[in-house]
């Protein structure tokens, strides 16, 4: 039995898949490992018991904390190729705005916000590109590729068919409504939907649970009425 347990730090959320051992997906958004050690406990999780640690994509939002989580546990960091420098260098994300929301939310945010300002740089143990099997680790699932948001994003896909997706679907902060990553990574935004529109239909056709980096979880109806809404826009927009 395969079990997705999720938690908040911060803006962003972290999670644990507990099978016959435990992998940690992302961290959360609050940097030292007492935010680390109190998420253990809040839910129940032996951080001796955890294999391995998941970037889901190179935004300091989500991988804040891992190095301090990789200090306790002696788990190894695995990350997609490319958010491999993000990790690196302690990169702030080169992102725009892929809709009007997106244009709507970079208004919204602050110049700088802590603690995002504190982060280190960190060497990633394992660096990977396509699809990985997580059964090594101990947790029945595989981790592929979805790209759009960022060119380095990775989910995880589990037998029981839940999926943990980043931001691939995120919740709209306006109203609480399921929203397709509403962020891009290049200024060729038809390409970054043409990206995201493909990795969405997947997570369609292999999921029907989705844990994101922000709200959720979502079903598989929140995703297929988020990926006709992008679509539609992207189309009326020209962006497709």
């Amino acid at each position: 039995m395969t079990e997705v347990l999720q938690y908040t730090l911060g803006m962003s959320s972290g999670f644990f898949v507990r099978g016959e051992g435990v992998i940690a997906v992302d961290s959360g958004c609050e940097l030292g490992r007492e935010h680390f050690l109190g998420v253990c406990a809040r839910t129940g999780v032996d951080p001796a018991e955890i294999r391995l640690q998941v970037v889901t994509h190179g935004h300091v939002d989500h991988f804040l904390n891992m190095d301090e989580m990789r200090a306790v546990t002696g788990a190894p960091l695995m990350c997609h190729r490319n958010a491999e420098r993000s990790l690196k260098e302690a990169a702030h994300p080169d992102v725009r705005p892929r809709n009007r929301l997106g244009r709507w939310m970079l208004s919204e945010l602050p110049p700088s916000e802590e603690p995002l300002g504190l982060l280190r740089p960190m060497t990633p143990d394992i660096v990977v590109e396509g699809t990985v099997d997580l059964r090594p680790w101990g947790v029945e699932g595989r981790l592929v590729e979805t790209f759009g948001h960022s060119d380095g994003c990775m989910s995880v896909i589990l037998d029981t068919g839940e999926a943990l997706v980043g931001d691939l679907l995120v919740e709209d902060p306006r109203d609480g409504s399921p929203s397709l990553a509403y962020l891009c990574y290049t200024d060729d935004i038809a390409t970054a939907n043409r990206q995201l529109f493909a990795s969405a239909e997947h997570l369609v056709d292999n999921a029907h649970t989705f844990y994101s980096g922000h709200g959720g979880p979502f079903s598989k109806a929140d995703l297929v009425e988020a990926l006709a809404a992008a679509r539609d826009e992207a189309a009326a927009d020209g962006l497709m």
